[in-house]
């Protein structure tokens, strides 16, 4: 499990390597900084580079994203938006909601929200909550704690913000499981639980160039014990 704070937009690692570089979004007024791979960036420009949201051009007002209340952050286009208009979403939501996918892998884009079950959608995040922002609970879709029998649910991004964020060894032994805790749960299992480090990126065994951004991703891996 990792604690994510701080740095990238979609891992929040400030720390960058010369295979994943830390990218910066030469938007006017854009605070977007990403890792090549947390992004889907195939090749770094050796120019100015864009994020997507900048890039298309749109009004700041029209592009928000499908899944939770924040507007800023790394957002890429989803699969839903029509002529008249873009559907958005964060990165870092896509990957933290099991049911949302990449239809490209590599490039991560468009995403894809048609798999996304109802019940995500009418659950109210109890961070926006528990911070004065009940207007925006029930805003987009939520994650819930990834502890089992608990009912909490969040946007992951408010998750993001709290450092409630972890990634997790999945069930194969190259995967990772992108879950979050509820702030009780996740300060219990600080206590009790090894600590580890694994890379925010999703993996796809069938491509070379993602295996190869993992592969020197994950040798900064480490471990630490629990206090």
């Amino acid at each position: 499990m990792r604690e994510m704070v701080g740095g990238c937009c979609v891992c929040s690692d400030e720390r960058g390597w010369a295979e994943n570089p830390l990218v910066y979004c030469d938007g006017h007024g854009c605070s977007v900084a990403v890792h090549q791979a947390c992004y889907g960036i195939v090749q770094v420009p050796t120019g100015p580079w864009f994020c997507r949201k900048c890039e298309s051009q749109e009004r700041a007002a029209r592009v928000r994203c499908e899944l939770c209340p924040h507007k800023d952050g790394a957002l890429k286009r989803t699969d839903s938006g029509g002529k008249s208009h873009s559907s958005w979403a964060h990165v870092v939501c896509a990957l933290y909601i099991p049911e949302v996918q990449f239809a490209n892998v590599l490039t991560m884009e468009p995403i894809i929200l048609q798999y996304v079950p109802h019940e995500r959608y009418i659950k109210t995040c109890y961070i926006c909550e528990d911070h004065g922002r009940e207007s925006k609970a029930a805003c987009g879709a939520c994650m819930t704690c990834n502890r089992q029998g608990c009912r909490q649910a969040f946007h992951v991004t408010c998750a993001q913000m709290a450092g409630l964020l972890c990634e997790e060894e999945g069930p194969e032994a190259d995967n990772v499981k992108y879950c979050g805790y509820c702030k009780h749960h996740y300060n219990k299992m600080l206590k009790t639980s090894e600590i580890n480090v694994y890379p925010s990126y999703p993996l796809n065994n069938n491509n070379n160039n993602a295996f190869n951004l993992y592969s020197a991703f994950h040798s900064t891996q480490r471990h630490l014990n629990a206090l």
